[in-house]
Parts: C-alpha cells; sequence; structure tokens
C-alpha cells in the first residue's frame, strides 16, 4: 500500500513539473530590446503614423514617436447669439507631434501609456451678422457692419491613457485601440471684433472664463502596426 502511494505521488510530481516546463515554453516572452515598428494611427487627433522601438527584453516597454495631423474648413455656418444671426468662416486643425512609453504590465496585450506632445490644435474662425442692420430708416449691409474674430489653441500637454495591443506586434502585424486625454490646461483664447461691432471685445474675458474649465483634451486612437526585422519563434 505505501509502495503504491508512493509511486502515484512520484508519478504525479513527474507530470506536474512536465507541464510547468512546458508551460514556461509557451509563455516565454519574445525579446523585444531593440526591435522596432511602425505604425499607422487613425484618431480623434488626427491621422498619422509612429515608429516605436523595443526598451526591455521582456517585451514590457516600448518607446514611441509619433505624429498626426487633420484640417478641415467650415464654409457659411450659421449661429445666433445673443438673438443676432452670425455667419461664420473656421478653420480647425487638429494634430500632435510627441513621445509616448507603453508599459504592459502583465506581459499581455493590455497597456498604460504615458507621454508627452506638442498639440497642433487650433480654431479660428471670423463671423459676421447674417442680415443688415437697421438704424432708424438706414440699413447698413453686414460687411460695413464689422467682424468677430474667434482664436482657440492648446499649450505642450502631458499625456495618459490605456488600451490594448503592441506597438510592435510579436507577429509580422498587429492592432492597437487606446483611449486617453491630454492635460492642456485652461486654453489660449481671443476674441475680437471690428467696426460697429467693436465694443463687443469686452467680453473676451468673460470667453476665457467660460473656456477655463476645458483643461483635458480626450482622445481615441486606432492603430495598424507592422514589425521590422526578423520573427523570433
Amino acid at each position: 500500500m505505501k509502495k503504491g502511494l508512493y509511486s502515484a505521488i512520484t508519478l504525479a510530481y513527474i507530470l506536474l513539473n512536465g507541464v510547468n516546463a512546458q508551460n514556461t515554453g509557451v509563455t516565454q516572452p519574445i525579446p523585444q530590446a531593440g526591435k522596432f515598428g511602425i505604425g499607422l494611427n487613425l484618431s480623434t487627433n488626427g491621422v498619422g503614423g509612429q515608429l516605436a522601438v523595443g526598451l526591455s527584453k521582456n517585451g514590457k516597454f516600448n518607446g514611441r514617436l509619433e505624429g498626426r495631423y487633420f484640417s478641415t474648413d467650415l464654409t457659411n455656418y450659421e449661429a445666433e447669439i445673443g438673438g443676432t444671426k452670425l455667419v461664420a468662416n473656421a478653420t480647425v486643425k487638429l494634430g500632435s507631434i510627441g513621445a509616448m512609453f507603453d508599459y504592459h504590465p502583465f506581459g499581455n496585450a493590455f497597456k498604460i501609456t504615458a507621454g508627452y506632445a506638442l498639440l497642433l490644435n487650433d480654431v479660428s474662425a471670423t463671423a459676421i451678422t447674417k442680415d443688415s442692420t437697421k438704424f432708424g430708416e438706414i440699413s447698413v449691409p453686414p460687411n460695413e457692419v464689422g467682424d468677430i474674430q474667434f482664436g482657440l489653441n492648446v499649450k505642450p500637454s502631458p499625456y495618459l491613457g490605456i488600451g490594448f495591443g503592441r506597438a510592435i506586434p510579436k507577429k509580422r502585424f498587429g492592432f492597437t485601440f487606446e483611449i486617453g486625454a491630454y492635460y492642456t490646461g485652461a486654453p489660449e483664447v481671443s476674441f475680437k471684433s471690428t467696426g460697429m461691432l467693436e465694443p463687443t471685445s469686452a467680453n473676451e474675458p468673460i470667453l476665457r472664463e467660460n473656456l477655463s474649465g476645458l483643461t483635458w483634451w480626450p482622445v481615441m486612437n486606432f492603430g495598424f502596426n507592422f514589425r521590422l526585422g526578423k520573427i523570433e519563434n
């Protein structure tokens, strides 16, 4: 009886050690230090690319240099402020140039990202009254009433985000998804007017105060990444 129990324990020990050794071989991380990858980014803050480099042998740390940009024009956009109908033409620019660091704490696809970027986000607009302004019997056309000029941009900012996927895929190709935000502080705002509308320039401090709470710029990013060099098994 004792001999049979001893044999069973010995066999179980051998089997368990064999399974552990096999599992260790399966989960062994692919060395990433010094490896490179390139990627395409589709983001709510623009479209661009990146260059990534592995910073640790276990694949938990990567560094990235990235750039994104997008610009669009809004023509004859109508709005109403204080009962006055306005027609605005605006240019909206989005983008960033920055350095990011990815940390995979569990060695899998989940990652925490931190970095710093020069934001290219900028909004500039010029508005005029939609209709002529009447002063008694006199009607003044919009182009003679004056215009309102508005501008908004943000400062270079630190970034923090979380996501899934590797900037340097274990295989040749890979995908990433990431959500995060830049801490921009209060945006820089300008508000000026000309002609008969010039007195409204006094509202600039009020507008700046109303926008002072917009200290975070959220962003969502999808990436398609390509591993450079030889693929290790």
